[in-house]
């Protein structure tokens, strides 16, 4: 049985879910102590429990110690399998880091995967649902992993109330990818949403970010002002290049103007081409989990491997044995799979 300390490097909920993704996909048994033990609220929280659910579910897995607060998991997976799901995190926990569990494990599975997943879409510490759709989606194609996702319902936090239907298809294996350089970009995508709010909202999210991309040529920002359970706001941008893709994603807070919202996201999508990587810094956490698992090796430029990326390389290659390796490239590193 593999053993992973959950309070390793950046010791967050990231650990788990990706312990117990990389033990589905590889039939290996784990056990995940010191979840989140350096956190305020150590131990599994909502999101946390309903990602381990999912994966097992998906994995026909054996799971010890799966409630709320706990601090230590033991997932013994069985066969991966095909069908439709219903998760319901029962808060604004986050729904695309459930999904994001489960779109390896559900690629490999023996079947298509059908999920419902009810949470928060856009929380803070996780990535908007639209930054799966714009950003991950086409990244996830690159190693065959495809996927479809539609958004019901928006949750934010506190009262959460989101609903997304996701599509997983069944791929034989994931193959290589290799981007080693960005190419030019061909369009800005993005999409301005905003529910329980007036409409001007999201026309001063899109038209605010527009301004400050007048450089980059087209652009291209849908508008998606909705009414539901929960009250927020937010933007994500995507830069498609001609061999990768770039994004980020920004949330409204409180006090906030929305035209601060939409520059800050803008100005970080500039920041980010500028440097020439083929994969921004969020992504790259996403990735990693296809890059060890390919039949080829995979290799990609980063501006830096953040703690967050060090920590799930580490949790990975506990699976997999060392995979990853780094070179300066420039002002850039190439971070490869042998």
């Amino acid at each position: 049985m593999i053993e992973i300390d959950g309070s390793y490097g950046e010791g967050g909920g990231q650990v788990l879910r990706t312990a117990v993704s990389m033990a589905a996909v590889l039939g290996k048994e784990v056990k995940i102590s010191d979840i989140r033990a350096g956190r305020p609220t150590p131990g599994m929280m909502a999101q946390h429990v309903t990602s381990v659910d999912a994966v097992a579910r998906l994995s026909d897995a054996e799971v010890e110690g799966l409630f709320v607060g706990s601090k230590e998991v033991v997932f013994r997976p069985g066969r991966l399998v095909g069908g439709e799901f219903e998760f319901d995190i029962g808060t604004a926990g986050s729904i695309p880091l459930v999904v994001q569990a489960c779109l390896l494990p559900a690629a490999l599975s023996s079947g298509v995967v059908s999920i419902i997943a009810r949470g928060g879409t856009d929380v803070k510490w996780s990535p908007p649902v639209d930054y799966l759709t714009l950003v991950h989606a086409p990244l996830a194609a690159k190693f065959g992993v495809l996927f479809d996702m539609d958004v019901v319902h928006r949750g934010f936090y506190p009262e959460g109330g989101g609903e997304v239907k996701v599509e997983i298809h069944r791929i034989g294996g994931l193959k290589g990818a290799r981007v080693a350089s960005r190419g030019d970009v061909s369009e800005v995508a993005g999409t301005a949403f905003s529910q329980n709010l007036p409409e001007h909202v999201t026309k001063r999210l899109k038209h605010a970010a527009m301004k400050r991309l007048v450089d980059i040529g087209q652009v291209r920002i849908a508008v998606d002002a909705r009414r539901g359970h929960s009250t927020g706001a937010g933007i994500v941008l995507a830069a498609r290049c001609e061999n990768t893709v770039v994004g980020v994603g920004s949330l409204g807070e409180k006090g906030v103007p929305a035209e601060r919202v939409g520059e800050t996201c803008a100005d970080d999508l500039s920041e980010s081409l500028a440097s020439g990587a083929t994969v921004d810094e969020y992504a790259l956490d996403q990735v990693l989990a296809y890059m060890a698992v390919a039949s080829s090796p995979s290799s990609f430029l980063v501006e830096e491997i953040t703690p967050h990326a060090e920590t799930n390389m580490w949790v990975i290659e506990k699976f997999v044995g060392r995979r990853f390796t780094r070179r300066q490239a420039g002002r850039l590193i190439e971070l490869s799979t042998v």
